[in-house]
């Protein structure tokens, strides 16, 4: 029995769906889930393939879960690398949505379908990501705060600055109620902020982008959020390895994490002093820094246990 895949492209108001050579068009929203999810019963769909868009996804995906459909959510450089190796440049919405159900007679059988985020990670994501906005806007602020001269557009620059900076300060302080309004995550946020250098951003970044730490293998954590080596040989050539791919979000909140654990964490800091003295670039000593956090992070998580200075002895007897 040959396997009915629908592949479903989404965007801001439109979802292209492709099933067994034909495509149809729904809107993005409650009717549209609907219309949508009698279209695929219709047709035995056994698997239906989308790509992370952000927010845009969310909806259709919960909706057509609750349906009990087998909603396989990817990482849109997969479908396009996919599309690619099939000859495939052609890029519109109906082409996306055949190669994402071309994607899905791929996958293997024992791959697990995509649960949608429970109400806790979708709200904390929300959090994160405007306090992500309000961080870069400062940034951008601050920068041509120092280019300009005329009194007035400096004391206005301040004056926003000021503003965007108590925006920042109120979310954080909302990132931490809602992390103590759910016992789980709270005791996953513990063990995270026990770690000298985990400060309360990069536990909550971790627990939202990264949530199978604490159920990996130390590699695999390595290679999900994008620190894990690579070897680039060929024949006689060996080049450096290098990092490469994983998720953007945590990885960007663990380097500032990695930067902080170089001065507070002892065990980090004497491995980032030892790289820079066999002279490796500062980079380079970060990227093992960081390497070393997640690693550690999925352990104690695995563990349940707390961070501490020193290891714990081994049972006796």
């Amino acid at each position: 029995m040959t396997m009915v895949i629908a592949g479903v492209d989404v965007s801001k108001t439109v979802l292209d769906v492709h099933v067994d050579g034909a495509d149809r068009t729904f809107a993005n929203d409650r009717t549209g889930f609907r219309a949508l999810a009698n279209w695929p019963r219709r047709c035995a769909v056994m698997r239906v393939v989308m790509e992370a868009t952000g927010r845009m996804h969310r909806g259709v995906h919960r909706s057509l879960h609750d349906r009990g459909f087998a909603v396989f959510v990817i990482n849109p450089r997969q479908s396009r690398d996919f599309a690619k190796a099939l000859g495939e440049l052609a890029k519109t919405d109906r082409v996306d949505a055949r190669i994402l159900a071309a994607y899905g007679r791929i996958l293997s059988d024992a791959a697990a379908p995509t649960a949608p985020l429970s109400a806790f990670v979708d709200e904390l994501s929300d959090l994160l990501v405007m306090r992500e906005q309000l961080v870069d806007a400062r940034t951008a602020l601050n920068g041509t705060a120092r280019e300009v001269t005329c009194r007035e557009a400096i004391a206005a620059g301040a004056g926003a600055v000021d503003a965007v900076t108590a925006a920042i300060d109120a979310l954080e302080d909302q990132i931490r109620a809602r992390v103590e309004d759910y016992p789980e995550p709270r005791r996953i946020f513990e063990i995270l902020t026990s770690i000298a250098g985990v400060g309360p951003i990069t536990a909550a970044a971790l627990m939202c982008w990264m949530p199978e730490l604490g159920t990996l293998e130390n590699r695999q954590a390595a290679a999900l959020i994008g620190v894990a080596p690579y070897a680039q040989e060929s024949g006689q050539s060996a080049r450096p390895r290098h990092i490469r791919g994983g998720r953007r979000r945590p990885r960007d909140v663990l380097y500032m994490a990695a930067l902080t654990a170089t001065t507070y964490n002892p065990e980090l800091k004497a491995l980032y002093d030892r790289l820079k003295a066999r002279g490796k670039h500062h980079r380079v000593a970060l990227v093992a820094i960081m390497r070393k956090l997640v690693i550690l992070a999925n352990v104690l998580l695995r563990n349940d246990r707390m961070w501490t200075v020193e290891p714990p002895p081994a049972p006796t007897g």
